[in-house]
């Protein structure tokens, strides 16, 4: 759930036998309290060797937004790698620093880019450091796929989200919002998220992966009420980083939970 994955395509297509076979695992990385080290796996299961490039950026949210800044936080190494048919590389990924105890209570995030680079780019035509930005397309590049894999640097063990739910609806708003704050030091990673009524009736829902909520952050989601909604008590249902989870709200006015 935490893979994402994003092809982009500029120009003609390239065959499916060259595009496919990267794969990257896990596709999520957690560092424990004092931990400096972790390993990332390329596998090449391909006919042909697979270029890739890994990228280490600092994920922080904003009015619902992901952003991404490069880091030095983090370092990968080998950061450009070659894969051959059948192969497999693992890429460290190291912490320059170990935060001290008492310094931050929250969890640190970051995602890590990994970009498969067309066969006919080496490594020193490939997006250097910031080169591209974020989404690290350069002129001239074909073809790329893309993982991004989000990372979490704990700072004590305790570590857990604090979310607090409201519905938001008023007689001149066109949707309702439900609005979630996460005021605990942990992500939340939100997937299959279900508004039920008190009758039972699907209000809103949200297949799969709905999004994360990063520690101090908040996320919306904004949808048609049904009409006869407003008033009745509702019910919250997802998948909390993992765990199946329930929480009980109303759906008139802004209510929290």
């Amino acid at each position: 759930m935490g893979l994402l994955l994003c092809v982009l395509l500029a120009g003609s297509v390239m065959p499916a036998a060259a595009a496919a076979g990267l794969s990257v695992a896990p596709t999520l990385l957690e560092f424990a309290p004092g931990e400096t080290a972790r390993g990332l796996t390329l596998r090449n299961t391909g006919t042909t060797p697979v270029q890739a490039q890994v990228r280490v950026f600092e994920w922080r949210q904003e009015n619902g937004e992901d952003r991404l800044e490069l880091s030095t936080e983090l370092a990968v190494s080998p950061p450009f790698l070659s894969v051959p048919p059948g192969g497999r590389q693992v890429v460290r990924v190291l912490q320059r620093g170990v935060s001290a105890p008492g310094s931050t209570s929250a969890e640190r995030s970051f995602r890590l880019l990994v970009d498969e680079i067309p066969a006919d780019i080496g490594a020193e035509q490939a997006p250097a450091g910031g080169q591209g930005g974020a989404s690290g397309i350069r002129s001239g590049l074909r073809f790329l796929m893309r993982f991004s894999v989000p990372v979490f640097v704990a700072v004590q063990s305790d570590t857990a989200p604090d979310l607090h739910w409201r519905l938001q609806h008023t007689d001149t708003d066109e949707r309702a919002r439900l609005v979630v704050q996460n005021t605990g030091t942990g992500r939340a990673q939100i997937a299959d998220l279900e508004l039920m009524d008190g009758d039972g009736r699907a209000l809103y829902r949200h297949a799969g992966l709905a999004g994360y909520v990063l520690s101090g952050t908040s996320r919306e989601w904004s949808f048609d009420l049904p009409d006869g909604a407003a008033g009745a008590e509702a019910i919250i249902r997802m998948r909390l980083n993992g765990q199946p989870t329930r929480h009980d709200l109303a759906v008139s006015g802004a209510v929290d939970y």
